[in-house]
């Protein structure tokens, strides 16, 4: 029997035997037996949020059954020597192998939320902006490949090109969990095209990561009309149907706080007062839990300045190519699979396994 394949074999055995396993299966009994309730059926939010995790851990449980299943397929080949075939199905093991291990890292109690995503433009002026722009249509293609949503909630361009800053919403299986891993500072090294001299140039931005949802956590959340303050004004991107030339933007103060967040890429004023304050309740939920500061670092990070030194990946496209995540020590010269095709889960697994070894 091929030796590669008895070495996975005997790490599936102990992936599908372990305690999390059973854990999983009885966590699924104990939520199925929740919907019997007719009470919880009087909390539709709760009920969605349900839903949401059954589903989550039916596709983790079916995982693993697959990889068992595709297991004792592999090794009756090998007892009855049949031997056709039996290659492409040891390297459809590993894949499936790969992927259901990864899920492993998906253990925080916030991974399976959505993700709201911010980018800010740092040190560097035009190129910053250029830069941002570039990083949320990475994040974009991420979404498109791998099947998540992706929402645009507000967007400010830059003067010439790009972005000053956005915010999108991001939803789909463990979206935060995948996306806080590229909460930080995102360094550019380039030839500039925006300058005459075609000098090489160092631009900055920075990406914020918070699970959205966050609202459901806290039981004695309120928020107070009186404490918060509206400003309505037209829409400055792209659009139609009069998205531009009504005042259906929207910023919100939150006047205890100071938080402040904008809105505009509904189509109706409502729309987008409604998304304000969901993203509100996220940023106050959000303060309210970090009153740990374990937990803080585990939600966000370290937040730096986007400038020199802070940085948590290096993009260089001249003199040389290479994109080099500080924490992990990942690396790899194929930028066009990152940038141009939104290709960060390898970057993402290298530093949730670096994170992981600290942890061990």
């Amino acid at each position: 029997m091929n030796q590669e394949y008895r070495e996975l074999s005997k790490q599936i055995d102990k992936l599908v035997n372990s305690n999390k396993y059973n854990s999983m299966s009885n966590r699924l009994l104990n939520l199925e037996s929740e919907l019997v309730n007719p009470e919880v059926w009087l909390n539709p939010e709760k009920v969605g949020r349900i839903n949401k995790e059954i589903v989550l851990l039916q596709t983790k449980i079916s995982k693993l059954d697959k990889l068992k299943a595709l297991d004792n397929d592999i090794a009756t080949g090998f007892n009855l020597k049949v031997e056709e075939g039996i290659e492409t199905q040891i390297e459809d093991l590993k894949k499936l192998y790969t992927d259901t291990k990864n899920e492993e890292y998906f253990n925080g109690p916030l991974d399976h939320h959505g993700a709201i995503v911010s980018i800010h433009a740092g040190a560097g002026g035009t190129d910053a902006q250029d830069w941002s722009a570039m990083l949320m249509a990475m994040y974009q293609t991420f979404c498109k490949t791998n099947g998540y949503t992706c929402r645009t909630i507000s967007l400010s361009s830059g003067a010439e090109v790009g972005i000053k800053s956005a915010t999108f919403e991001i939803e789909g299986p463990n979206a935060y969990g995948i996306l806080k891993e590229e909460a930080g500072v995102h360094r550019l090294v380039r030839i500039s095209p925006f300058n005459s001299g075609k000098t090489r140039e160092t631009s900055f931005a920075l990406v914020e990561v918070i699970p959205d949802d966050l609202v459901e956590l806290i039981n004695d959340f309120e928020i107070h009309e009186d404490d918060i303050e509206w400003d309505y004004y037209m829409s400055s991107g792209k659009g139609g149907q009069s998205v531009n030339t009504t005042y259906s933007a929207v910023r919100l103060t939150h006047k205890p706080t100071g938080i402040v967040v904008t809105c505009q890429n509904e189509r109706s004023q409502q729309q987008n007062k409604q998304l304000a304050l969901k993203m509100l309740k996220n940023k106050l939920s959000l303060l309210k839990i970090e009153e740990e500061k374990e937990l803080k670092d585990r939600l966000r990070g370290e937040i730096h300045s986007p400038e020199w030194g802070n940085q948590i990946r290096n993009y260089v496209l001249h003199p040389y190519k290479l994109i080099k995540d500080t924490r992990s020590g990942f690396e790899t010269s194929n930028i066009e699979d990152i940038i141009n095709y939104g290709n960060i889960l390898p970057i993402v697994w290298s530093v949730k396994e670096y994170k992981n070894s600290l942890d061990n």
